[in-house]
């Protein structure tokens, strides 16, 4: 036990006394956290729009009015032609063109089929998408308005269908809730994998791991006087995340902090065998860092923090079972929103255990001719 701390703090003692290493660790994920959710935002706003207007109605006026007062479109008014509306989107001026038919008004009131014409800029895909789902729901929200006006000629013939949206668990539906934690756990998955993957095999470039080779230090002390310091240090910075997470964004935790760290503290030993297990592997930093950069990716992209799995292919998802930051992801998620208990989480505290037995086991063996 006594070499094992004495090992941990010549391990803290290397942090600190490397400014670049300890402002890495602490200072630039904590920065990242506080400015990603402001950035990294998935509602769309300022859509430019624009009007071919054939009707000239006062409803076509009107509905110009309620795009003017919306906060997520800005009006360019009513274009003299659809060409010129073409031109204007292909010199990227707006992103939505909404073409009113002749005699539109007229086969509103009468309740005649028509239909308007909108027309998407779809180079950038979400806001394509989401801008649309608005186009929609300011027309129908105007159309619903005007039938419901007392002395309207639009009273409807048959009893109306009133839906309520109800969002559990984000009532708001507010994208913080769900790329704050997901950000969060990237950043602990950097602390866990990048930068043990290159603290080894630092000390192979400097030559320093020879002189721990002719001392009588067993490898299973020498794995963990590397990995405890970068334990605590990977739960220090999540424990700071929570915290920021409800200063700055409101966010609570809604199940247990107990679960949540136990789990936390399970994930970074998944991550902390897989970054010593690369270092054992690179001959040197560029290597360990092409190999976590590459590994990183492909676990963020199929974590679900920005897809969801559910609408992955099928070789996806089964690429997926050896994701830990998927697994991790969706404990994480359900605890902090759901407020989820051990029983909901129990196959990720399984996969997520089994993990870091097999990776931190790799990782003792492959030091086997390296540590004596």
């Amino acid at each position: 036990m006594r070499v094992i701390l004495i090992l941990i703090k010549k391990e803290f003692l290397q942090v600190f006394r490397n400014s670049l290493l300890w402002k890495i660790l602490l200072l630039a994920p904590l920065a990242e956290f506080l400015l990603f959710p402001y950035t990294a935002d998935y509602e769309i706003k300022n859509v430019h729009i624009a009007f071919v207007d054939h009707d000239r109605s006062s409803m076509t006026s009107g509905i110009l009015s309620k795009f003017s007062a919306s906060q997520y479109f800005i009006n360019h008014g009513v274009v003299d032609s659809r060409k010129k509306a073409e031109a204007m989107m292909q010199a990227d001026e707006i992103d939505f063109i909404i073409e009113f038919p002749t005699n539109f008004e007229r086969s509103v009131v009468t309740m005649e089929p028509t239909k308007i014409g909108i027309t998407a800029n779809a180079i950038n895909t979400v806001k394509a998408g989401l801008g649309s789902e608005y186009v929609q729901r300011v027309l129908a929200d105007y159309l619903m308005d005007l039938s419901a006006a007392a002395e309207s000629p639009l009273q409807p013939k048959v009893a109306q269908l009133v839906t309520t949206n109800v969002y559990w668990f984000n009532e708001q539906m507010n994208y913080k809730n769900l790329i704050v934690p997901g950000l969060l756990i990237i950043l602990v998955t950097l602390i866990g994998a990048y930068v043990t993957a290159l603290n080894i095999v630092r000390e192979k470039e400097l030559g320093t791991i020879e002189q721990v080779n002719v001392t009588p230090i067993k490898k299973w002390q020498f794995l963990l006087g590397k990995m405890i310091p970068f334990w605590i240090l990977g739960m220090a910075e999540f424990c700071a995340g929570l915290v920021i997470m409800k200063l700055m964004f409101g966010i609570s935790i809604q199940g247990s902090l107990l679960l949540l760290l136990g789990i936390t503290a399970i994930y970074l030993l998944v991550m902390l065998g897989l970054g010593f297990f690369i270092s054992s592997m690179a001959g040197n930093q560029l290597q360990a860092m092409f190999i976590v950069f590459f590994l990183f990716i492909l676990f963020v992209m199929l974590s679900g923090v920005f897809t969801p799995i559910e609408g992955m292919p099928e070789w996806a998802k089964y690429i997926n079972y050896a994701n830990p930051m998927s697994f991790f992801m969706t404990a994480v998620k359900t605890v902090i929103l759901k407020g989820s208990t051990v029983e909901s989480i129990r196959t990720q505290f399984i996969v997520l255990s089994v993990m870091a037995v097999v990776l931190n086991t790799a990782a003792l063996l492959s030091y086997r001719d390296k540590v004596q």
